[in-house]
C-alpha cells in the first residue's frame, strides 16, 4: 500500500515537470518587442564614432598656423625703427631744386697758392641749368678786399658756349700782383658776364647767392708749394710729427653771415699723439686789409682733446656792423695760449698756420 502511494506521488511530480517544460515556447509571442528597440540602438553608435574625426583635423590646422604669426612681430620691431632713422638723415641732402639760368659754383686758382710777381689764371666752374646751350661773354673781376668799391683788374672778355650741365673754362688772360712788403695781400674774385651794351652782371651761385671767391697772394718764401718738381718727385711725403693741429673751422650760420649776426665758430682739431692734450684756445679774427692786429677774439676756452679728430664750438661770437661796404672780409686763425698767456697759432699737419677766409655782408 505505501509503496503504491510512493509511486502514485512520483508519478504526479514527473507530470508536473514535463508540463513546466512544454509551457516554455508560450512567452515567444512577446519576442517582436525588442525589434522596436534596435532602430533606437543602432545609430547612437555609429553617429558617435564618425563626426569626432573630421573635427579633431579642423582644430588640428589653426595650431599649425600660429608659430609663422607669431614670428613677424618679433622681426618687426627691429627692422621698423631702421627706415625712419635713415630717412631723416638722407631727406635734407637732395639740392635743392636749381631754377633755369647759368650759373658759377667755384672758381679755380693756378697756381693754387699763388706767390707775389707770378701770373695767376682762373677757371671758373659753371652749372648750365637750361638744358641747352648758352652763350655767353664773361670775364674775371679781382678786388683788393681792403677796396671793395672798385676793382683792381679783370681779365679778358671771352664768348663761350657753355653746355647743359657742369662744364669749367680757363679765364682768358692772367693776373699778377707785386710785393708789397707784407707776407700777404688778401683779394676776392667775381665772375660776371657782358651784355650787349657792355654791362656787367655777375654771376650767382646755383642757389641764388653771389659767387666771390676769395684768396691771397704770399711771398713766395712761405709758400710750401714753389718746390721744383724734380725735388717733389723725389722727396718723400713729410709724415706729420704727432701734435695737437687744426684742420678746419666751420661757421655757423652756414654761408655767408650778415652784418650784426651773431657768427659762432666750430674748429676741427686733430690730435696725432696717444694721449689726451689740454690747450687753452680761442679764435683771433682779423680784418683782411689788416693782418697784422686782430680785430676781435672769442673767449678763451680750455678743453682736454682726445686722440683722433674732434670738432670743438668756440665760447663766444663774432659780430661785426654795418660800413657801407657790400661785404667786408676776414679771415681767422685758431691759438693756444701758455701759461705766460704767450699766443701760438695752430698749424695743418703739414705745418702750415691754419687760416680761414670769410666775409660778412648785407
Amino acid at each position: 500500500m505505501n509503496k503504491f502511494i510512493v509511486s502514485a506521488i512520483m508519478l504526479v511530480l514527473v507530470l508536473s515537470l514535463i508540463a513546466a517544460c512544454s509551457s516554455a515556447p508560450t512567452p515567444a509571442p512577446t519576442a517582436p518587442a525588442p525589434t522596436q528597440a534596435a532602430p533606437s540602438v543602432v545609430p547612437p553608435v555609429a553617429a558617435p564614432t564618425n563626426p569626432p574625426p573630421p573635427t579633431a583635423q579642423a582644430t588640428a590646422v589653426p595650431p599649425t598656423a600660429v608659430p609663422p604669426t607669431a614670428v613677424p612681430p618679433t622681426a618687426a620691431p627691429s627692422a621698423t625703427p631702421a627706415p625712419p632713422t635713415a630717412a631723416p638723415s638722407n631727406t635734407p641732402t637732395p639740392p635743392p631744386t636749381v631754377q633755369p639760368g647759368l650759373y658759377v659754383s667755384a672758381l679755380r686758382l693756378t697756381p693754387a697758392q699763388p706767390a707775389f710777381n707770378q701770373n695767376i689764371a682762373f677757371a671758373p666752374t659753371f652749372v648750365n641749368a637750361t638744358g641747352t646751350v648758352q652763350n655767353f661773354t664773361w670775364k674775371v673781376y679781382i678786388w683788393r678786399a681792403d677796396t671793395v668799391t672798385k676793382t683792381d683788374n679783370e681779365t679778358s672778355a671771352q664768348l663761350t658756349a657753355f653746355p647743359a650741365g657742369v662744364s669749367s673754362f680757363t679765364s682768358l688772360g692772367s693776373y699778377r700782383y707785386g710785393a708789397t712788403g707784407y707776407q700777404c695781400e688778401y683779394f676776392f674774385a667775381r665772375v660776371g658776364w657782358l651784355d650787349a651794351n657792355n654791362k656787367v652782371t655777375y654771376f650767382t651761385k646755383p642757389d641764388g647767392t653771389d659767387f666771390n671767391q676769395g684768396f691771397k697772394i704770399c711771398d713766395i718764401n712761405i709758400i710750401p708749394t714753389n718746390v721744383p718738381p724734380t725735388a717733389a718727385s723725389t722727396a718723400v711725403p713729410p709724415t706729420p710729427g704727432p701734435g695737437l693741429f687744426v684742420t678746419n673751422l666751420r661757421l655757423q650760420p652756414s654761408g655767408t653771415p650778415q652784418h650784426f649776426m651773431p657768427t659762432t665758430f666750430f674748429a676741427t682739431f686733430q690730435n696725432t699723439t696717444t694721449t689726451v692734450q689740454n690747450f687753452t684756445w680761442r679764435v683771433y679774427i682779423y680784418r683782411a686789409d689788416t693782418p697784422n692786429k686782430s680785430n676781435i677774439e672769442t673767449t678763451n676756452l680750455l678743453t682736454a682733446f682726445p686722440v683722433g679728430t674732434e670738432e670743438v664750438q668756440s665760447l663766444g661770437t663774432f659780430t661785426y656792423g654795418a660800413t657801407g661796404n657790400p661785404c667786408d672780409y676776414f679771415f681767422a686763425r685758431v691759438g693756444w695760449i701758455d701759461a705766460n698767456n704767450k699766443i701760438t697759432f695752430f698749424t695743418t699737419p703739414d705745418g702750415q698756420v691754419y687760416q680761414k677766409g670769410f666775409q660778412v655782408c648785407n
